[in-house]
């Protein structure tokens, strides 16, 4: 249920060249010694040294950025993704930060006492010590978007930009200084990491005004292509667009912002990991269990049409993934294997995409070394009629054409194919399955109460 990017960027964090002390240090002495990796000019320094000073020495700060995850093959846009941060801090390392996605929203919230961290509306999770703003530049307890290091390193009050900015860098120049979307002053810079992480930053540059950033956009491509951990089509880009809504680092913030209140019937839970491992597994009290499945009608990547009405008397496995779900991906190899063992025993296999163009699929797959049959959902309209609100998700449905088996997430390649092959053993001669029939059992009694 993680993005597979997000994944990656959670091993190949960037490479920060930091001193013994860094809280000592001024930006220019982070600069200076770093002078073996690359030349920082005069013109760069006077750019971004005057807003990295002013970020260190700051004690509040908030700020909301929208971020646009876009993925483009052969300079076009086959996904993009919308979400939005809303941080806010106070020295001495008391931070909340707010991320707001489609289908998720999470929130950290750090002050003196403890950290905690709230993965829905009702489940959350304390941890026993805060840490600083440091530390949680460095690398949040909870993903947080996929790449969220420079953000913070410009939001975090008492925070030394230069650490996370310069440290670490092959290169940073100064591009230009056209005006930002063609009205405010701007000043524009380009860094390339260690890592070959490129960024290009767009800072304001209206005389008499504090400098603040504008908009800053980091290309993953090269980094993510060069550790061959993902393989990729030609042409592919990865690119995250953060747009600075609104940012200050003066006034006051209301230090209630940095605990959390529990909403009545929030579960706290011992780990973020437990919490996840809830999410996965089968689930025993879907709305479709024992019941009819939908109606629906698609087509493959081929372009073969699919209808619901078309697959009676089948076994039925559908796969809910998508192209950046890293557990999704790895369940593909035994999800194929399984099913072709009962291809001859009418029992049919599809990998249903959810919200990705055809153009986007076709050119994942042909990286992968595994085939499947996929379907495509590119409006979600077979995911909401299905219930199936997050992926990785299997639906298995019986010849009879009811529900019989809801799985969520992923547990390795063995517990799937010893529980698919126990499920299909059952549904290929017309078997139910206990879930299945628990619930109908459950559905039969409320309706036969008075």
């Amino acid at each position: 249920m993680v993005p597979i990017v997000a994944v990656l960027l959670a091993v190949l964090r960037p490479a920060i060249a930091i001193a013994d002390d860094p809280k000592t240090q001024t930006p220019s002495e982070v600069a200076e010694s770093d002078v073996d990796l690359f030349e920082l000019d005069q013109e760069v320094q006077s750019a971004l040294f005057p807003l990295f000073e002013a970020i260190s020495q700051s004690r509040v700060s908030r700020s909301t950025i929208q971020l646009t995850t876009e993925t483009t093959v052969g300079g076009r846009v086959v996904d993009a993704q919308v979400s939005t941060y809303q941080i806010a801090s106070k020295t001495p390392d008391q931070f909340t930060v707010y991320l707001k996605e489609t289908d998720q929203r999470t929130r950290i919230f750090n002050n003196a006492e403890k950290l905690t961290v709230a993965l829905s509306s009702d489940a959350y999770v304390e941890f026993d010590e805060p840490i600083s703003i440091r530390q949680a530049v460095d690398g949040l307890p909870v993903p947080m978007g996929p790449y969220p290091e420079p953000v913070l390193a410009m939001t975090l009050a008492g925070y030394d930009p230069a650490i996370a900015l310069v440290g670490g860098m092959k290169s940073i120049q100064l591009v230009d200084r056209a005006p930002f979307r063609g009205e405010t002053p701007a000043v524009h810079l380009k860094g390339v990491q260690d890592d070959l992480v490129q960024w290009d930053l767009w800072l304001l540059d209206r005389e008499n005004e504090l400098q603040r950033p504008l908009r800053m956009i980091v290309d993953l491509t090269d980094m993510l292509r060069s550790n061959q951990q993902m393989k990729m089509p030609a042409g592919y880009r990865y690119q995250l667009r953060f747009d600075f809504l609104s940012w200050r680092i003066s006034g006051d913030v209301d230090e209630k912002l940095f605990t959390y209140q529990p909403p009545n019937g929030a579960k706290k839970y011992p780990s973020v990991d437990t919490y996840f491992q809830s999410l996965a597994g089968v689930s025993k009290d879907h709305p479709l269990l024992g019941k009819v499945m939908p109606e629906f009608a698609s087509v493959t990547l081929d372009g073969k049409g699919v209808r619901s009405q078309d697959l009676k008397n089948k076994v039925v496995v559908l796969s809910f993934w998508a192209t950046w779900c890293t557990p999704c991906l790895e369940s593909m190899p035994t999800l194929q294997s399984v099913t072709e063992r009962y291809e001859d025993k009418d029992v049919v296999f599809y990998a249903v995409n959810v919200g990705e163009s055809a153009d986007k699929v076709v050119g994942f797959l042909s990286e992968q070394p595994w085939q499947v049959p996929v379907m495509l959902d590119a409006e979600g309209e077979i995911a909401d009629a299905f219930k199936a609100d997050a992926i990785p998700q299997r639906i298995l449905i019986g010849k009879s054409g009811k529900v019989e088996s809801v799985q969520l997430g992923y547990q390795g390649a063995e517990a799937l194919e010893h529980q698919l092959t126990d499920e299909l053993d059952v549904l290929h001669i017309g078997g139910r399955i206990a879930t299945s029939k628990s619930n109908a059992s459950q559905d039969k009694a409320k309706s036969d109460a008075p």
